[in-house]
């Protein structure tokens, strides 16, 4: 039986997928599929094995436009930044890059007992990271969300760049900060464990609007990625 039948027969994936050419990909890098980890709407994921490290497979859904190669660039750049899953090789058919083994802000939040102190650590990460990404003009484009946070605690990962651009006014920041502290389930659950007030909220969105309207104002050279891609 062909090893890639219990992957075609999946009842979500099994139309998505061009199997010849993930077939090819599969055989010459020498990896193995172990299973499937999602879907997006430009994509589908696998895990599987890649010179003995477990790994995330990222191909183009074939019904969808690929950006695969653009993500692979950003991911390539955010990892200068210490920020995703260590991106190992990438074409424009495929994105082999780090497993990251942990659980989503929502599952994190959604237990019953929290520890203030680590919940705090966790939100200063995301938002130091997405500062980071502002400041170097890259987009992610789905943090508000919050299914693209991953957590391993004590390490925290923004994951899956597919949506990602980079040259637009980034809105990272503002996104984390709205994710957190609006009055979205994640927000409420956060005012909740941190014991913020809803005066301090209304001066957390404040601020917010504030470094917004700084960041459309100020952002006025090129990346690096744009470089890049300009010059290829």
């Amino acid at each position: 039986m062909d090893y890639l039948d219990r992957f075609k027969e999946h009842k979500v994936i099994g139309k998505l997928v061009n199997w010849r050419r993930l077939e090819d990909i599969v055989d010459s890098h020498n990896m193995e599929l172990l299973d499937v980890l999602g879907k997006g709407h430009r994509g589908v994921v696998f895990k599987g094995i890649y010179r003995n490290r477990e790994v995330a497979i990222k191909v183009p859904r074939v019904d969808a436009k690929n950006t695969i190669y653009e993500e692979g660039l950003i991911l390539k750049e955010v990892n200068n930044l210490n920020i995703g899953p260590k991106l190992y090789i990438f074409s424009r058919d495929y994105l082999i890059m780090e497993y990251v083994k942990g659980i989503t802000l929502k599952e994190y939040i959604s237990r019953g007992e929290i520890d203030r102190e680590e919940y705090l650590h966790i939100i200063k990460e995301v938002l130091k990271q997405c500062l980071r990404l502002d400041i170097h003009r890259i987009d992610h484009g789905e943090i508000q969300g919050g299914k693209h946070i991953i957590i391993r605690y004590p390490q925290v990962y923004l994951i899956d760049f597919g949506s990602g651009k980079v040259g637009r006014t980034p809105c990272n920041f503002t996104s984390a900060v709205s994710l957190f502290f609006t009055r979205s389930y994640i927000g409420r659950r956060t005012c909740e464990v941190l014991n913020i007030s809803e005066m301090e909220r209304d001066i957390i969105m404040k601020f917010v609007k504030k470094y917004k309207k700084y960041i459309k104002d100020s952002y006025v050279v090129k990346s690096p990625i744009t470089r890049i891609s300009n010059s290829q």
